[in-house]
């Protein structure tokens, strides 16, 4: 709940700021700049409630790629409105807690087990953010800018890609196995190889805060510009919380191109 006050206090502010630019010098014509963009995503699954499933994870690379158009409504002041292809999510290896039911089922519900292999949790989002942008010029052509706001991620698929072969534990210090051969009494490595398509356990829409600073130049008709923009998600992942409870976060590094309208 702070969060989301946070996320409403901050675009509030982006909001007056612009609003008092525009009252508070003389009115430039507006000027509008369609581009895109593309570039590294470094997603990571963050949070985790106490749950062994939401804990552990590290950074993946991911693509993204998309459209940007700029208003540029005062000398310094804009907005910014983007659309574009988010890749999410992030990884595991070592020793992890899975669902103790999907080895047995007659476990109750709520029943971990361990296994040492490597998990890569992957989510395709198409995401909107708006932000409210402040540029500072260094010439004619060039100058850093800083934009802040909020986002909607609409889910597109997930899936969870799982890899390796262990012995399973009854816990997480791999002293009791549970994978053992009845006839040897000896513990056994099961597979873990697989890709299993988890959509429909995940929240279809994200909304989160975005923001960042960039870099514009001009060239040729229009301007590259050089991103670096940091996401967090506000809203849960997983729809029911005895999958985990993660929220998504990414940096973002993008060049782009515009040309004005």
């Amino acid at each position: 709940m702070r969060t989301k006050k946070l996320i409403a206090a901050l675009f509030l502010g982006s909001v007056t700021m612009l609003s008092f630019a525009q009252t508070a010098s003389e009115p430039a014509s507006a000027k509008f700049t369609l581009g895109a963009f593309g570039g590294l995503n470094i997603p990571r699954l963050t949070g985790g409630g106490g749950n062994p499933l939401s804990e552990g994870w590290s950074s993946r690379s991911g693509a993204a790629f998309g459209l940007t158009l700029n208003w540029n409504m005062a000398a310094h002041f804009g907005w910014r409105a983007d659309i574009l292809y988010s890749g999410e999510g992030g990884k595991r290896t070592g020793m992890q807690a899975f669902d103790g039911s999907s080895f047995n089922p007659q476990l109750p519900a709520g029943s971990y087990l361990y296994a040492n292999y490597d998990n890569e949790s992957v989510l395709h989002y198409l995401e909107i953010p708006v932000m409210a942008k402040y540029s500072i010029n260094l010439g004619k052509s060039s100058g850093f800018y800083l934009d802040l706001g909020p986002y909607l991620g609409i889910l597109f698929n997930a899936n969870q890609k799982t890899s390796g072969s262990s012995i399973v534990y009854a816990d997480a210090g791999g002293t009791e196995p549970v994978s053992v051969n009845p006839q040897t009494s000896q513990p056994f490595p099961v597979s873990f190889d697989a890709n299993t398509n988890v959509t429909t356990d995940i929240n279809r829409l994200n909304f989160g805060i975005t923001g960042g600073i960039g870099f514009s130049q001009g060239v040729g008709f229009g301007n590259i510009s050089l991103d670096i923009r940091g996401t967090y998600g506000i809203t849960n992942l997983q729809k029911d919380t005895k999958n985990g409870s993660n929220n998504t976060g990414n940096l973002l590094l993008a060049i782009g191109y515009s040309i004005p309208l």
